[in-house]
């Protein structure tokens, strides 16, 4: 498989990483309770790290798969296992479409076990110290594992068709890629901007998010089938 096929896989996926909505949930919910209690300036290293923590994990996930497709399925993966993946992805494109978000017109919710939910709240309202946003940037990125399992397995895979250099410059490039959204976030509070303005923003267009985000796992899984299985 060239590398463009692979490139080109891995920037979807990214796109579809990014288009899930816990992780830029948890920044929303870090900068409400920090800016009410910390002077701006310290808000926007927690945020940093925050950031950089998500990334990290999505950089050590994609790095252990690679692994683990290396020692036990012989370097790559088989058609069967990439067309499993491509039914995930789209079994993840219509709970994205139908189920992703609790119901409420005025909340973005997501279906997570109520106490998963609540420790999180109470991290980000105790996150006093760049390690505590390190952590929690680190616990939201592992909490999207069940809809983003898949992506890094066919990431890993698309990585290791890759050659020398061009495998760790596509890992590293991939966990910047996905924290896009949060990165952004963390711009349009630096230029002055609430986090509750981005909260509205993302209540007022969940509907858009649910079929962006499904859209996405759909779009991959054909492109997983096309250009990997067939």
């Amino acid at each position: 498989m060239s590398d463009i096929i692979s490139i080109a896989t891995i920037i979807l996926a990214g796109i579809t990483q990014a288009s899930l909505q816990l992780g830029l949930g948890g920044l929303i919910l870090l900068y409400h309770n920090s800016l009410g209690k910390h002077r701006r300036k310290k808000t926007r290293y927690l945020a940093k790290n925050y950031i950089i923590g998500s990334c990290a994990m999505t950089f050590l996930m994609v790095c252990t798969i690679s692994f683990l497709i290396g020692n036990f399925f012989d370097g790559a993966l088989a058609p069967e296992w990439l067309t499993v993946c491509a039914g995930i992805f789209a079994a993840c494109g219509g709970i994205m479409c139908l189920f992703y978000y609790r119901s409420g017109k005025r909340t973005t919710e997501l279906w997570l076990p109520k106490t998963f939910t609540r420790f999180i709240q109470k991290k980000a309202r105790q996150t006093n110290d760049n390690v505590e946003a390190f952590s929690l940037g680190l616990l939201s990125s592992f909490a999207e594992m069940p809809f983003s399992i898949a992506i890094y397995f066919v990431v890993a895979n698309c990585i290791l068709h890759m050659s020398g250099m061009l495998q760790i410059v596509a890992a590293v490039s991939y966990a910047i890629f996905t924290a896009i959204p949060l990165v952004i976030l963390k711009l349009h509070v630096k230029n002055g901007r609430s986090a509750v303005e981005a909260q509205k923003w993302r209540v007022q267009n969940k509907a858009f998010s649910r079929i962006f985000s499904g859209g996405a796992f759909m779009i991959l899984a054909m492109f997983v089938v096309a250009y990997w299985v067939m």
